[in-house]
């Protein structure tokens, strides 16, 4: 498999740093609050029932395999705590999508790349739309996946493994998706390209999907993921006339690039 998870993970902390970048602010701005809002009073309905849900989870193994609770509770608490990240995670993803929209376009231009033209109406329709493409592709899974959980002993081992493997692979294609979208990519295309770097891309996913389990921290990863998605898109997924830059991407490291910002912007 080619790439590399941890300069994925480069792009995550390339997202945070970028939050507060003049010109991306007011796009920043509204995703936050909206992430504020639902993952704020999400992680708040959540803590108060995960307690009965695993409870739930773990009533379904049989006695005579009670030795196996300890093993097999933090295997379910897993289940639970992905199952709901995920879950409202989609919610807030349908909702603000325009926006996410927005601010992967900024992000573009802010590094000197076009972007087709288009009204904000036309754009709105766009996003909500590719929103519900992107659910019909990921609900079936993860439905799958949830369902597998609740099959004592081999499902709940097997589950919480495949809820962080393409747990990660979706946080990936979510925000990646925003760039791919702006130019009118196919979502087929989406999958193809980032499947072309996948342990860098499962890097960048994982982390993601890591970090929206942690509270606070949750509620800025949307804007800061959108932002390192983009970035990630530019450098190691290039399309059309950018595939001339795909040198840049490969040849220098993302870290030595992250100095060198850090050393412009303090000059400035």
């Amino acid at each position: 498999m080619r790439g590399n998870p941890l300069i994925g993970m480069q792009y995550v902390w390339l997202g945070f740093q970028n939050l507060t970048t003049p010109g991306l602010r007011r796009y920043v701005a509204l995703p936050l609050l909206l992430n504020i809002i639902v993952m704020g009073g999400a992680s708040i309905w959540g803590i108060g029932k995960l307690d009965g849900w695993i409870g739930e989870l773990m009533d379904i193994l049989p006695g005579w395999l009670s030795f196996l609770y300890w093993v097999l509770m933090p295997l379910a608490v897993i289940v639970v705590v992905f199952s709901l990240v995920y879950f409202f995670s989609a919610l807030l993803m349908i909702i603000a999508g325009p926006l996410n929209g927005l601010l992967a376009e900024q992000v573009e231009v802010m590094k000197g790349h076009s972007i087709p033209e288009e009204s904000i109406p036309a754009m709105t329709v766009r996003t909500l739309i590719r929103e519900l493409v992107k659910v019909k592709y990921y609900l079936p899974r993860y439905l799958g996946i949830f369902l597998l959980g609740w099959i004592p002993v081999l499902g709940q081992m097997v589950a919480p493994l495949l809820w962080i493997w393409f747990g990660g692979w979706m946080m990936a294609v979510q925000y990646g998706d925003y760039s791919f979208d702006n130019h009118t990519k196919p979502f087929g295309d989406v999958r193809d390209a980032m499947s072309q770097d996948l342990m860098t891309v499962m890097g960048f996913g994982l982390l993601v999907a890591l970090l929206l389990t942690i509270p606070v921290v949750n509620l800025f990863i949307m804007p800061a993921a959108v932002i390192g998605a983009t970035l990630m898109r530019l450098e190691r997924m290039p399309f059309g006339p950018e595939s001339a830059n795909l040198d840049y991407a490969k040849a220098e490291d993302v870290t030595a690039r992250l100095n060198r910002d850090e050393t412009q912007d303090s000059g400035r």
